[in-house]
């Protein structure tokens, strides 16, 4: 074997060496950093979002509603939120909501997007007999609510 030969074979051997040896070392810095990714949420905001409370009353030409169910949908998300009333018409969010601009509608208790004409209790169908279609319609309501960070209240007197 002449020298060049040996020197070939010892070149080809280092550099397999290395090649192996960086795979590995990609392998690890791989292995590492996926717990540390998982951890740290691979940079998502922990930052809270900036949300405020809801309450109010609502009340039929000067008159408290004593039933009903108040609903808050975002005007930009579609999420919604929603209340029963209090016998004295108030209504109070159970959680602090998102800030932004919310579309506000109406509906009897219990019955969620079921419009009042749907099967329920028969007693609280009657519950919105006094209010106006048009503010127990999502789509047809032009009651709004701009939340902002901190307390809100929201007091609606509803026309016919």
């Amino acid at each position: 074997m002449s020298s060049n030969s040996v020197g070939l074979k010892l070149l080809s051997l280092f550099c397999l060496t290395i090649k192996q040896n960086f795979i590995k070392a990609l392998f690890l810095l791989a292995i590492a950093l996926v717990p540390i990714c998982l951890m740290s949420g691979c940079g998502a905001s922990t930052e809270p979002v900036p949300s405020g409370t809801a309450t109010g009353t609502i009340k039929v030409n000067g008159n408290v509603l004593k039933q009903g169910r108040v609903n808050f949908v975002s005007s930009t998300t579609g999420t919604g939120v929603y209340a029963d009333l209090q016998e004295d018409g108030t209504y109070e969010m159970p959680n602090e909501i998102p800030v932004g601009d919310y579309r506000v509608y109406l509906t009897s208790p219990g019955l969620g997007d079921a419009p009042p004409s749907e099967s329920g209790n028969p007693e609280l169908k009657g519950a919105l007999k006094d209010v106006s279609k048009k503010y127990q319609s999502e789509q047809k309501t032009d009651l709004h609510a701009v939340v902002k960070e901190g307390e809100n209240t929201f007091d609606f007197d509803l026309k016919p």
